[in-house]
């Protein structure tokens, strides 16, 4: 592991923990990233020898949050297969309502990331359009949704296609505890995925958004792991 240049896998690997208020068992910790046992062993030694990391009686848990949160924040984002972009008239929310809708019917896992998920738990500014994750093709024209050839700017939905691990999004209850109860209606990608779309806007106010919503996890994580 380097402390300037972290794989995919080890992103994957301290993303989950930083999400996770509870102590994680090297075993679940593998199944929920879709890491190797053996990986993730290495993974966590380093992160140990670093700082990040360390090991209690009940498993593995996040020593610096704060800094491991802005490392994660800035370091490489998950792999993209394919951009697909996509039209609607319909109100923002009511777009991404009908999206998980298709994607339940089509079996298409999929996340809310950028400003609408950042809205739902640390509202800052006005979002406009909507980021969403998902682990496969997932096809909005019965929705009423039209397929944007050109720029994704021209879309009111853009859709990163790739790999999922199960346990990589923001868990319900730190999301709730940052925004109540509506903070669980949607699935929400990772809190650090969230922050790295934010940062990659152009909009006048993103570092203090991304500070807001960093102060808000990290309060919600601390007191969660405080009751853990």
């Amino acid at each position: 592991m380097s402390e300037d240049k972290l794989s995919r896998a080890e992103v994957a690997v301290l993303s989950f923990l930083l999400g996770s208020p509870a102590a994680q068992r090297q075993v679940g910790i593998a199944e929920a990233t879709g890491v190797t046992q053996a990986r993730v062993s290495q993974i966590l030694a380093a992160a140990d020898a670093f700082g990040w990391t360390e090991r209690g009686p009940d498993g593995w848990q996040v020593r610096r949050p704060r800094e491991l949160f802005e490392r994660l924040v800035a370091a490489r984002p998950p792999k993209v297969d394919v951009v697909e972009s996509w039209y609607s008239l319909d109100t923002m929310q009511r777009q991404i309502e009908l999206a998980l809708e298709h994607a339940s019917v089509q079996q298409v896992s999929l996340q809310v990331c950028g400003d609408w998920a950042a809205d739902r738990v640390a509202p800052w500014r006005i979002p406009d359009i909507v980021y969403l994750h998902a682990d496969g093709h997932l096809d909005l024209q019965a929705a009423g949704f039209v397929p944007v050839e050109t720029s994704p700017a021209d879309a009111t939905i853009v859709v990163n296609v790739g790999k999922l691990a199960p346990g990589l999004r923001l868990d319900p209850a730190i999301a709730t505890a940052m925004g109540g109860p509506p903070a669980q209606a949607w699935p929400l990608a990772p809190i650090t995925e969230i922050a790295r779309h934010l940062l990659t806007g152009d909009g006048p106010d993103t570092a203090e958004a991304v500070a807001e919503l960093e102060q808000r996890f990290l309060a919600a994580r601390s007191e969660l792991e405080r009751v853990a």
